[in-house]
């Protein structure tokens, strides 16, 4: 294993292999950041939505352009018959503002018809459901045969595009699944954001990088078992990806999946073993397994004997390599147990939880 580089300190409550590493209170945090600061990795864990509404006002994440369909008691216009397709309406949906979108029927070819109805974004939240699977196998093939082109732009001239799968419409879909997630539907964000990982149509960009961005997003909004998903769906694309590797652990984490969590974490570390990041997760999972009261702070189930016992030894591996960051984890604990002594029985709201930079608490 890499040695632990100077410059960087994990400072943690618990034990790691029989060896404390010490929390700090709000004051004792400082000190020993502006000694060590705490690295932090802004390729691994970006804000997804910051990043999303940037790309948005940029002009880079594309606008929704997809099927949808609706009840057969729903009719967003009048004067339009819709006819072919079972219990349910077809409409091609596509976006034209922030929050606004274009909604017109889609008959029994499978192509769009008649004149588009605007609705806004609540309800197309409440009353569609996406069917990308429906778009890409059905409307996508015949609109390209037909050379049917969808106009855009209103209010500053028309501008006809062909229909089609890219990486722009693609992350606008993401952006909507995250929406209805948000929205409290989480049954239709879950359903697209499924449809949109099983896309058969190749485009570019998608690659790792993409799956990679998604489950980024879908953590920070409290969506860890989309994220796993969307990691695994990157994971596919390339097998020695470390960041990959830490953020399938970090997520594994959140929902308390420790034997996958650690699975994950050995994988990074035989990549990379200098990821500071990915060590303090490490030793954050070690003093959870040693310390139920932490536990319960974090809201963590039990820690299996077999996963601490890899993670000690892991963490173990890790800091041996270097005496000096050693003997300073151990004088910080020191310091620590000290201060517990002295401040026994007081809460302190300010208090540093253990691994705050490595899980984004």
């Amino acid at each position: 294993m890499g040695a632990f580089r100077a410059g960087h300190t994990i400072t943690v409550s618990g034990q790691c292999q029989g060896k404390t590493w010490a929390g700090a209170d709000g004051a004792g945090l400082g000190r020993v950041r502006k000694r060590y600061p705490m690295t932090q990795d802004r390729n691994v864990s970006p804000d997804g939505r910051d990043r999303l509404h940037r790309m948005s006002v940029q002009g880079h994440a594309g606008q929704v352009c997809c099927i949808f369909s609706s009840a057969k008691s729903h009719h967003p216009g009048q004067g339009t018959t819709l006819r072919g397709h079972g219990s349910v309406h077809y409409w091609l949906v596509r976006q034209v503002g922030k929050s606004a979108y274009a909604v017109r029927g889609v008959d029994g070819d499978f192509l769009p018809f008649g004149s588009e109805v605007s609705i806004q974004v609540e309800e197309l939240l409440a009353l569609y459901s996406p069917e990308v699977a429906v778009f890409e196998d059905r409307l996508v093939p015949a609109a390209s045969q037909g050379e049917y082109l969808v106009e855009g732009g209103r209010g500053q001239g028309v501008r006809r595009s062909v229909i089609r799968i890219d990486e722009a419409n693609v992350r606008a879909l993401f952006r909507l699944a995250q929406e209805y997630i948000l929205a409290r539907r989480v049954s239709k964000g879950k359903t697209l954001l499924n449809e949109l990982l099983r896309l058969k149509t190749p485009f570019s960009g998608k690659n790792q990088f993409l799956f990679n961005e998604f489950g980024i997003s879908l953590r920070k909004i409290g969506f860890p078992e989309g994220a796993v998903i969307c990691y695994r769906r990157a994971l596919q694309h390339t097998e020695v990806d470390d960041h990959l590797y830490y953020n399938l652990s970090r997520a594994y984490y959140e929902q308390g999946q420790w034997w996958d969590c650690m699975t994950a974490l050995v994988r990074c570390f035989e990549l990379n073993p200098a990821m500071p990041l990915a060590r303090d997760l490490l030793v954050l999972i070690s003093a959870l397994a040693g310390n139920p009261a932490l536990r319960v702070r974090y809201g963590k189930p039990p820690v299996p004997t077999g996963v601490a016992r890899q993670a000690g030894l892991l963490c173990e591996s890790t800091f041996t390599h270097d005496a000096g960051a050693r003997a300073r984890a151990e004088a910080e604990s020191l310091e620590a147990e000290e201060r517990d002594a002295a401040t026994e029985g007081q809460a302190d709201a300010n208090l540093w939880l253990p691994g705050r930079d490595a899980v984004g608490v």
